[in-house]
């Protein structure tokens, strides 16, 4: 009888990164648990970005539909106009607005990185990696399958925990969710959430709801930020 050979074990990884230049292993770290940052460096960017590290296991990222990637992309664009205004009125020296961006959360003791679908950073040199302390605000679209990632019920049992309490246990203060029509051809309503009086958990502070809310986005957090539906139409 023969056996397949066992998976590199995390040690073996770390000790030796270039085991990551191979496609087969990299499938296989799929499996693997208590992934370290020194690792998810050395691993091909084309897998990275399908993939996420949460709390040191490797998971996959759902992919965006049409209407998921639209709405992150009108998102972007409107949250970079107001970065660009705050700016030239010297609120913030230089902002950067991006999508799907590995965001180092924290290294212990077991390493998450997390890809907000929009986020706004300060700036940072060319070969900077981004930390947690750097993001402004972070924004997740939310599907029906993934809902349950993005904002739903911690589960202590099992390890669990939603992106939505990783980002503000990692000290992101300001935390947009995004909702789609059920058919994906809009959206539908944007929460914005921040960090209150108990640090490491967001409070509601305001719903814009498309029919019902004049606005799609007016606050002032992280910066002022006035955005219409037209904004996000598509």
């Amino acid at each position: 009888m023969t056996h397949e050979p066992p998976p590199p074990s995390a040690a073996e990884l770390e000790a030796s990164p270039e085991l990551w230049a191979a496609f087969e292993l990299v499938e296989k770290a799929g499996l693997l648990d208590g992934v370290t940052l020194e690792m998810w460096k050395h691993i091909p960017e084309d897998f990275c970005r399908d993939h996420e590290l949460d709390n040191g296991r490797l998971i996959r990222r759902q992919s965006g539909n049409r209407g998921h990637q639209l709405a992150s992309r009108r998102l972007a664009n409107a949250i970079e106009g107001a970065a660009r205004k705050t700016m030239r009125d010297g609120v913030h020296p230089c902002l950067t607005v991006s999508q799907d961006l590995d965001t180092r959360l924290w290294e212990v003791p077991r390493a998450t990185v997390r890809r907000p679908d929009v986020l706004v950073y300060r700036c940072l040199e060319p070969d900077e990696d981004l930390w947690a302390k750097d993001v402004l605000l972070t924004v997740e679209i939310v599907s029906k399958t993934s809902q349950a990632t993005d904002t739903g019920r911690d589960d202590p049992e099992i390890g669990f925990e939603s992106k939505m309490t990783q980002y503000a246990r990692s000290g992101i203060k300001h935390y947009w969710i995004v909702r789609l029509k059920p058919d994906d051809s809009a959206i539908e309503s944007i929460e914005e959430w921040r960090v209150g009086e108990h640090h490491g958990r967001y409070t509601l502070v305001a719903v814009w709801e498309s029919g019902l809310s004049r606005d799609a986005v007016l606050t002032d957090g992280p910066f002022p930020v006035a955005i219409s539906w037209t904004d996000l139409a598509f």
